[in-house]
């Protein structure tokens, strides 16, 4: 099931290492990661999306309890448009 998380996460040493770790310990694939400057310098803003064959909640609990995560919000994802080749 494919699954895009959007994260707040403080900007702190190691903290997107753990978010990953996590997403990797609950059997989920990162198919891509974008990670910007939040309005405030001492966050970012993390896209995640990612696939895998687990319901997604389960996961969006485990991030929320990290230290470092201020905020998830989870939604199932389009599908990806290609162009024909």
């Amino acid at each position: 099931m494919d699954n895009v998380m959007f994260l707040t996460v403080r900007n702190s040493e190691g903290a997107l290492e753990r978010l990953l770790r996590v997403t990797r310990h609950r059997g989920f694939a990162v198919d891509s990661l974008l990670v910007q400057n939040g309005r405030d310098p001492s966050l970012y803003e993390v896209t995640l999306r990612l696939s895998g064959e687990r319901e997604s909640d389960n996961l969006q609990k485990q991030l929320a309890k990290l230290v470092d995560v201020v905020a998830v919000q989870s939604m199932a994802a389009q599908p990806m448009l290609r162009n024909a080749v």
